[in-house]
Parts: structure tokens; C-alpha cells; sequence
């Protein structure tokens, strides 16, 4: 764990220099962007279907006094609203927006390689990238969804039997956080244009130190705006973890 967080704070330092920060500025404003209008398209929907049921709760008669109660009522039924669409934005946002945001990560993660490593990359065009990490995502998806889907077994079935289902959340945080790990150590693979599969092998025998770094990662995305900023850093903890300890594996 200690190795983690050693990685994201050099991470973070060299997401601040110069020759990096406009490459972690682009999909910083990004996730920015898209996360202000989703939440801004999905509040007004949420908030006008909340409007609609109230609007039918108005007094009558005796009991025409009661309208004020209706409408503060109505306006904190708005609030929560809300608030309620903001935690579950920010605690699901990082994961939903891993496909559309690749392309910005795929680039961060080569201009990071660039910074640290002395090593040529190979040469390719931005068009090229852009399909071969889109391209690679897809695969991402659907190999560790079914893995997912056996994993989510196994918790429901561990849910379901007394004294052991305490370890059901922590099995799914474990497995979520070695999927995650594994997210952000691709990006640093897929620059130097290693399989998926070889990076996998590889990052098996390192299995502590990316599972540690993927369960710190998934606990500061579940931290609301904090979780904007990880993504870029994570990926450059990711090809630092890459470079330095994962990829001269055998």
C-alpha cells in the first residue's frame, strides 16, 4: 500500500509540471465538462418529475392553510433530489465515463511515458491511437464483464449465508480494485503496444502492488470532485507502476 501511494504522489507531482499539465488539463476539463452537463440534463428531467408529482398535493378548502407546508415541501423534495443525483453521479461517474474519456487517457499516458522513460515509442498517428485504444477498451469490457458477473455470484451467494456474508462487500471492493488497477496499468501497456493479455500475465506477479494501487484509486473516486482529478493522475501512477516495476516482467 505504502509503494501505492508513493506512486500517486509522484503522479500528482508530475501531473503539475509544465511539460504535463496541459496533457492532464485536457481530460480534466473533459470529465468537468461532461459530468456538469449530465448532471444539469438529468437534474432537470429528475427535478421536473418531482415538480409533476407534487403539483397534485395542492389544498383545498379547510385545509388551504397547509399550502405553504405543500410547497416547502415540494422545494426540499427538489433539494434532495438534487443532492441524491449528485452522490450517485460522483460515485459512478469514473467508471461510466472509462470508454468515452480513453482516447484523452491513451495520449496522457504516452506523453507521460515520454516524460519518464528514455526509451523510443513506437511511432503512430493520433487517428491510429485513438481507434487502437477505443478498440482495446471494448476488449477491457468484455473480458472482465463476465469475470464481473461470476464475481457478483459469489458475493450474492456469500451475502446469503450468516457470519460469512461480512466478507461480501470486502470481496467486491478487492475485485473492483484489482480490475481498476489493472484500468490505469493498461493505459502504460497499451503506449508501448504490449497485448492486453501479456499485461495481465505480467501484472499477475505484482498482484499486491496493483491491487493496492487500484483499492486507493477506487477509494479517492468515491470521494465527489476529488474523483474528477484522480483519473489523470491515476493514469500516470499507472505508467509509472508500468515502467518501473510491471513491465520487465517474464
Amino acid at each position: 500500500m505504502f509503494d501505492s501511494i508513493g506512486y500517486f504522489l509522484r503522479a500528482f507531482r508530475l501531473s503539475r509540471e509544465p511539460g504535463l499539465r496541459r496533457w492532464v488539463f485536457l481530460p480534466l476539463a473533459f470529465n468537468i465538462v461532461l459530468f456538469i452537463g449530465l448532471y444539469w440534463l438529468l437534474g432537470g428531467w429528475l427535478s421536473g418529475w418531482v415538480d409533476s408529482i407534487g403539483s397534485g398535493w395542492q389544498p383545498e378548502g379547510s385545509f388551504a392553510f397547509l399550502g405553504s407546508l405543500v410547497e416547502a415541501l415540494r422545494w426540499l423534495l427538489q433539494v434532495l433530489a438534487w443532492l441524491v443525483l449528485l452522490m450517485a453521479m460522483a460515485s459512478t461517474f469514473t467508471i461510466a465515463v472509462q470508454l468515452i474519456a480513453a482516447p484523452f487517457m491513451g495520449f496522457l499516458a504516452e506523453q507521460a511515458d515520454r516524460r519518464i522513460s528514455a526509451l523510443p515509442l513506437p511511432q503512430e498517428s493520433l487517428v491510429n491511437l485513438t481507434k487502437r485504444t477505443l478498440r482495446r477498451e471494448l476488449v477491457k469490457t468484455w473480458d472482465w464483464l463476465w469475470r464481473t458477473l461470476l464475481v457478483a455470484l459469489l458475493v450474492l451467494i456469500l451475502w446469503l449465508i450468516p457470519v460469512i456474508n461480512v466478507l461480501a462487500p470486502l470481496v467486491w471492493f478487492l475485485w473492483s480494485g484489482w480490475l481498476l488497477g489493472l484500468q490505469y496499468l493498461d493505459y502504460g501497456a497499451d503506449t508501448r503496444q504490449v497485448s492486453f493479455e501479456n499485461m495481465k500475465a505480467r501484472a499477475r506477479q505484482h498482484r499486491w502492488l496493483v491491487g493496492s494501487f487500484g483499492c486507493l484509486t477506487l477509494t479517492l473516486t468515491m470521494v465527489p470532485m476529488i474523483n474528477l482529478l484522480v483519473m489523470p493522475v491515476a493514469v500516470i501512477a499507472g505508467t509509472l507502476i508500468w515502467l518501473e516495476r510491471v513491465s520487465e516482467s517474464r
